[in-house]
Formats: C-alpha cells, sequence, structure tokens
C-alpha cells in the first residue's frame, strides 16, 4: 500500500503567487472602477446643466454655483469653466458648458517598477465638454 503523498514547497508557492496576483488585480479594478464611476457622475451633472442651458440660453449664475457644489462634492478640483456660454444667446444659437479639473485617485504607478509604482495617488485630468442648441 502506498503512502500519503507529501505536498511540494513549489505547489504551494504557485498558489500563494496566483493568490497575491489575483488581489492585485482585483485591487486595481476597485481603483479604477472609483474613478470611471465619478467621471460617469460628471457626465451626468453636465447633461443635466446643458439641458438647463437649452431653456434660459446660457448658464446663469445660481446654476453655475449649484453645478460647482455638485462637482466639488464628487471630488472635482481646480474646475475650470472657461469656455461655457455665460452671455444669453437667442434662440437657436449654441450654448456650450465645458468643465476642466482633477480627480484625485489611486491609479497604477508610472514607473515599471512593480515595487515603486503601486497605486500611487495622483491627480486625473478630466474634461466634459456639451454643445446644444437655445430653445428659449
Amino acid at each position: 500500500m502506498r503512502g500519503k503523498r507529501e505536498g511540494s514547497v513549489l505547489d504551494f508557492m504557485s498558489v500563494c503567487i496566483c493568490i497575491l496576483a489575483l488581489a492585485v488585480v482585483v485591487t486595481a479594478y476597485f481603483y479604477c472602477s472609483d474613478l470611471l464611476l465619478r467621471k460617469g457622475q460628471i457626465s451626468q451633472i453636465s447633461r443635466c446643466y446643458i439641458l438647463k442651458m437649452e431653456t434660459v440660453g446660457c448658464l446663469t449664475e445660481a446654476d453655475k454655483n449649484r453645478m460647482l457644489e455638485e462637482l466639488q462634492a464628487i471630488g472635482l478640483q481646480g474646475i475650470d469653466l472657461t469656455g461655457s456660454t455665460a452671455a444669453p444667446v437667442g434662440y437657436g444659437d449654441n450654448v456650450i458648458l465645458r468643465i476642466r479639473g482633477k480627480l484625485r485617485g489611486r491609479i497604477w504607478g508610472e514607473e515599471h517598477d512593480l515595487f515603486r509604482s503601486v497605486f500611487t495617488a495622483r491627480e486625473v485630468p478630466v474634461e466634459e465638454m456639451r454643445m446644444s442648441t437655445a430653445k428659449h
């Protein structure tokens, strides 16, 4: 009768390496999906305010302040609205909403050395532009 086969250290090591690699991939997914989720929220906010701009003909000061509060709540920093339609335009003219800023998030580092580049906190530039026609 044969005895029990003894486990090999190499078998155990390969399992540990696979688990570690899977943990890194899952962590990277969650960090990246967080940034994508916040970018999606910025897109939704810009859509909401371009629809308001269609009916008014420009981005009013009250709407601008509310939009800035919403964007800051998401985590957008250094918000720049240069290029957005601030003065009222006539019926049928273009209204533009341009949002620029930076989202702070943890992403994979730029260096090729795995141990020095894993998930560094960095500011990611974001730009959202919407254009429509004034319908007031």
